[in-house]
């Protein structure tokens, strides 16, 4: 059903699923050209609804919003430790089937002390060297 606003036209798809056995609808909202079929705007809102998710796991379980730097640089470096602190728990469930993901959170994060402190030991100016 094509919509003509002011700002510009938009599509409104609605389709129809069954969800838990009850016939449920949803809304999708498209400024997508109107040559675009069915099956590819489906395909692209799946895509775009599995990013929301991951986007919205990343800032409520690993402090994607807490970066308060300025510059694009140190932002950037705060998604790449985001990114690393997923897949060290994803890491750490992998290890322990079953394992809730706040104990997982956990163990990651005692794996990375772990680490740091090791590779800190080894690291550090030996004093019979001289």
């Amino acid at each position: 059903m094509p919509v003509a606003r002011e700002v510009g036209g938009f599509d409104v798809l609605i389709v129809w699923r069954k969800v838990h056995g009850e016939w449920t609808r949803f809304f999708l909202f498209s400024t997508f050209d109107g040559d675009i079929t069915v099956r590819s705007l489906l395909r692209a809102w799946k895509a775009r609804w599995g990013i929301k998710v991951i986007h919205r796991l990343f800032k409520e379980n690993l402090g994607l919003g807490r970066c308060h730097c300025r510059t694009i640089q140190a932002q950037e470096n705060w998604v790449w430790c985001v990114v690393e602190a997923f897949d060290a728990v994803l890491r750490a469930r992998r290890e322990v089937p079953g394992m809730t993901w706040r104990a997982a959170q956990r163990q990651a994060a005692q794996n990375a002390e772990q680490y740091v402190l090791t590779d800190l030991e080894q690291d550090e100016p030996r004093l019979d060297a001289a």
